[in-house]
């Protein structure tokens, strides 16, 4: 059986970290200085910020994939990866 839990601290930094991504300008400091806006809402690591654009989509590999659900063609797992890949990726006008 999978099981997926998120702690507390993991869920007000993503609340945290959403509202940054929707200021303009908060946004634009995440992207300019991805360190210390991250430090002050308590992430300590050093990443690469890698920033969506209209004609630009990044898609995010994981680190780990589960080779047993992947095997047993788990199609909620499968829905689960692609999540995880396109992260918040959503266009109402898409890009020409």
């Amino acid at each position: 059986m999978h099981a997926s839990t998120t702690s507390k601290t993991e869920l007000e930094i993503g609340a945290k970290l959403g509202a940054i991504i929707q200021d303009t300008k908060s946004r634009s400091q995440l992207i300019e200085n991805p360190t210390e806006v991250l430090s002050g809402i308590g992430v300590n690591s050093e990443v690469t910020i890698f920033a969506d654009t209209a004609d630009l989509v990044h898609l995010i590999v994981p680190a780990n994939v589960d080779a047993d659900r992947v095997a047993a063609s788990d199609d909620a797992y499968f829905e689960e990866l692609g999540r995880a890949a396109l992260g918040n990726c959503y266009y109402e006008d898409l890009p020409e």
